[in-house]
């Protein structure tokens, strides 16, 4: 299978044409309906392309946001207008929290609640209407399979081990197909934008695309910022 949007497009139609209906983690799924997930890891942009390729096919999905991403700052312009796209085409933007920046193990649940408040905060000064629920980053296990309270989670029971769960993670669909045992009556499909693209590539190549990109923005900003005219 391709890593390519228009692969992604016709996996997209794999789903209608089976008269699929698309929801998000307001409630528990009913047989014939799907969640579309993608966490953005690397790149708004290429998560916009994909939020385009599902609207243009009458889909709507859920995207989950880092804050604290090395790859992109939410608060910048370009990427605020990207997630701006991405909400006006009808799609959900919502809080990618990633455990790892602040615990090496499981936290009191009180203390997990303080930071994803913080965080949904945060996000939510540049969303219009931010999703409720949480997806975790690169999930330790003590996030799988269980629910927090006052936290919506992608990987409550419901919507993990009750129904079918897809993902792309590490490209694993280059030799799966998440469809080859026919598509099931409900299901989490999760994709990761930065692994799509114009043309196929291998994941190795998708994170050093994305290097170059970042490290050109990187260039770009300092060169407008403090190395033109009227720079102090």
């Amino acid at each position: 299978m391709e890593f390519t949007f228009e692969r992604y497009g016709a996996l997209l139609d794999e789903l209608t044409s089976a008269g699929y209906a698309f929801t998000g983690y307001e409630r528990s799924l009913a047989d014939g309906e799907a969640i579309l997930r993608h966490d953005v890891d690397w790149s708004p942009e290429k998560a916009c392309r994909m939020a385009e390729i599902e609207a243009d096919r009458g889909v709507t999905a859920t995207y989950f946001v880092l804050v604290t991403s090395p790859f992109y700052n939410v608060h910048f312009g370009e990427i605020r207008d990207c997630l701006h796209r991405i909400e006006s085409l009808g799609h959900t933007v919502a809080l990618h929290f990633s455990t790892h920046q602040y615990w090496d193990a499981e936290p009191p649940g009180e203390e997990l609640r303080r930071r994803v408040d913080e965080e949904q905060s945060v996000l939510g000064t540049v969303t219009r209407e931010m999703g409720d629920a949480v997806a975790f980053h690169i999930p330790p296990s003590w996030t799988l399979d269980r629910s927090f309270d006052g936290i919506t989670s992608a990987y409550e029971p419901r919507f993990f081990s009750e129904i079918a769960y897809r993902a792309d993670s590490g490209q694993r669909w280059r030799d799966e197909h998440p469809f080859d045992g026919g598509i099931p009556d409900r299901l989490q499909l999760l994709t990761h934008p930065g692994l799509w693209g114009e043309t196929d590539a291998s994941f190795e190549a998708r994170l050093r695309e994305q290097e170059g990109q970042r490290f050109d923005a990187t260039r770009e900003f300092l060169a407008s910022e403090f190395l033109g005219e009227g720079s102090a």
